[in-house]
């Protein structure tokens, strides 16, 4: 009886943190503001449940990668990830394109930024609007 127990405690407990494991996600539409380089127009993000990592999908590929986080401020969140080489490009000689972003949670809003210079040497960059996914319940949306 005791390991029955044990096996129906054990279901219980993952079955409940199933919901646990999925953060908060986001959908951003994003714009380039300067340089020549490409910058996504739509990603997606979804974190862990303690924003301590994310998963970054720019939907022109579909390739999901996964993004550093670091907590910004109170409501914002920096991410940085490298996108695979052959995602953006077929030329072996060029470099992974690498981003860094800041997502504000508070104001839905993101800036991005190229992080390799493009040919008039500046770093190109991009700002837009997200929208936090709907599909989460209200206990993982107030969670971030």
């Amino acid at each position: 009886m005791g390991l029955r127990l044990c096996g129906v405690f054990a279901l219980i407990l993952m079955l409940g943190g199933a919901g646990a494991v999925a953060g908060p996600s986001f959908h951003c539409s994003l714009k380039p503001i300067s340089g020549t380089a490409w910058i996504p127009s739509l990603v997606s993000l979804k974190f862990s449940d303690d924003f301590s990592h994310a998963e970054v999908s720019d939907a022109a590929f579909g390739v999901p990668v996964n993004a550093r986080v670091v907590q910004h401020s109170g409501t914002s969140y920096a991410l940085s990830w490298t996108m695979p080489g052959l995602a953006v490009s077929g030329d072996p000689g060029r470099p992974r394109p690498r981003f860094r972003a800041i997502l504000n949670t508070s104001n839905l809003k993101m800036s991005i930024q190229a992080v390799w210079k493009d040919l008039d040497g500046k770093l190109p960059r991009g700002s837009g609007r997200c929208q936090l996914d709907q599909g989460l319940s209200l206990l993982a949306q107030n969670g971030g």
